[in-house]
């Protein structure tokens, strides 16, 4: 297994910010390399990814024993705990991260029923537009396309296959990360009453677009949201208390952050540098707004 703190240029992520007319489906574009011949790691329950893997091969483990392995064009479901994966490199790909709007709108699979699994191109994109993404890695290898002209044309996929969502659906969304961005132990009644449904349906639909109960949701954005803040180099005595205060206790803290992103608050801190940690913390963070504005605007990032 790979050191728990390998050197900072072993791995590289390099965030792109979303074009303006896919903003509000994407939190972002990327490009990551891996110099390692061998890494395991754990990625964090995650937005779904569109991503082309143009050198090296990945593996992630799922339940029931399932392995997914990587190939030139593949999506990565929506994750609903953290995962554990495995690298031979040196290793490079490139992704497209699909918030939970443009998850729904792309592919239209309810996250219930999809979710920690790797997806052919075909269960995801029209015929035409999967040969397409399925071409762009050898493109890339023949010179066809550099760095910046694959990320690109993987948008330009993203943007020809959106469907428009019901303003009804795009309402679930929203009033969800808004409420699960209120605070780290959101009020379950608040959800419900501010949509037009009752407790069944908007437990249904919950799932539907994020995979989870809201129940189950406040546990994976509590931890999720507390590794950000962990990762930082620097924290205020009152988000401290804050995090503190959201957890039983220091093992249920740990528990919990270990079973949502795969490490412990030691594992988080500043010099524990690793793939994840670039994705938690702060650099990663002010490309990809993956859990709502409210660390954010706490972090003084500016909101889309």
């Amino acid at each position: 297994m790979a050191d728990d703190s390998p050197d900072e240029e072993q791995h590289l992520f390099h965030f792109v910010a979303a074009p303006d007319d896919l903003s509000r489906y994407l939190n972002s574009l990327y490009v990551w390399r891996c110099e390692d011949a061998d890494l395991v790691d754990v990625l964090p329950a995650y937005s779904g990814q569109m991503t082309a893997f143009v050198e090296g091969v990945g593996r992630m483990q799922f339940d029931d024993g399932q392995v997914g392995e990587t190939s030139d064009a593949f999506f990565l479901a929506p994750l609903c705990q953290a995962r554990e994966f495995h690298i031979k490199g040196p290793a490079k790909m490139f992704g497209v991260s699909l918030n939970f709007r443009g998850w729904a709108a792309m592919t239209g699979l309810p996250v219930n029923d999809h979710h920690d699994c790797f997806l052919e191109p075909d269960r995801v994109l029209s015929e035409d537009r999967a040969q397409v993404f399925e071409g762009l890695a050898q493109r890339w290898r023949k010179g066809e396309l550099d760095d910046e002209g694959i990320l690109d044309a993987m948008a330009d996929v993203v943007r020809h296959s959106l469907s428009r969502l019901p303003e009804a659906h795009l309402n679930v969304i929203d009033r969800t990360l808004e409420w699960l961005s209120a605070s780290f132990r959101p009020d379950l009644e608040e959800l419900y009453e501010s949509l037009p449904y009752s407790r069944r349906q908007v437990q249904r639909l919950v799932a539907q677009f994020f995979g989870q109960s809201p129940v189950r949701l406040v546990r994976r954005y509590r931890a999720v949201r507390a590794a950000t803040l962990l990762s930082l180099p620097e924290l205020s005595e009152e988000m401290e208390a804050d995090i503190r205060e959201a957890f039983y206790d220091q093992a249920h803290l740990i528990k919990e952050i270990r079973f949502f992103t795969g490490r412990t608050p030691k594992r988080l801190l500043p010099e524990g540098k690793s793939p994840v940690h670039d994705m938690l913390g702060p650099e990663g963070y002010g490309s990809v707004d993956l859990f709502g504005s409210g660390e954010a605007k706490q972090l003084g990032k500016e909101i889309r």
